[in-house]
């Protein structure tokens, strides 16, 4: 798919800026999403296009997390992102469903689960060993540091112990993580 016909579903943008930002939401983070096209004085729409919303988490970072380097302040933002979309209705589902499966068969379903964020992700996993993954994606996202985050943030969702998230290849085009934990003994 076309990079400018790539999207992002209402329930991420929500995640997020109406659920994981509770009480940071200043007055000009409000103004600065409101400018770049996110207002959240408004319903949501149903879709966003993926640089907006690069753009808009780019500004969060910058108002949230001022003085924090970006790759941790990009990583705090997928740990509250995470937390925001377990709020919403469609992430209590999904978030209770990680929680009883367990790390292993959690990674198992997150292709499917990436597919409920957006119009264009298509995931490919290849087990390496008990508790080591690698995940194909045919996309790269400009955040350094959040996909690796969000990514742990999920797996301690799931009862991971140690979980660890390691970007292996990013090209612009797609990428590959290893996520590996401390198996249960």
């Amino acid at each position: 798919m076309p990079p400018e016909q790539r999207q992002v579903y209402v329930q991420v943008v929500e995640g997020l800026l109406q659920h994981g930002l509770k009480g940071q939401m200043s007055p000009r983070l409000r103004e600065r999403l409101r400018q770049a096209g996110v207002d959240l004085d408004r319903p949501l729409l149903p879709l966003y296009p993926v640089p907006l919303w690069e753009r808009c988490m780019e500004i969060v970072v910058e108002e949230v997390y001022p003085g924090v380097p970006q790759v941790e302040g990009f990583a705090r933002l997928a740990r509250a992102h995470v937390e925001g979309y377990g709020a919403t209705l469609l992430g209590r589902a999904v978030m209770g469903v990680i929680r009883v499966l367990g790390p292993r068969r959690m990674v198992q379903r997150l292709p499917e689960v990436l597919r409920g964020t957006d119009n264009y992700t298509e995931a490919t996993l290849m087990e390496r060993g008990p508790a080591h993954f690698e995940l194909y994606l045919n996309s790269s996202l400009g955040a350094p540091g959040y996909v690796e985050a969000l990514f742990e943030a999920m797996l301690v969702a799931g009862g991971a112990k140690a979980p660890r998230v390691t970007k292996l290849h990013d090209d612009e085009v797609s990428t590959v993580y290893a996520l590996t934990w401390t198996p249960e003994s």
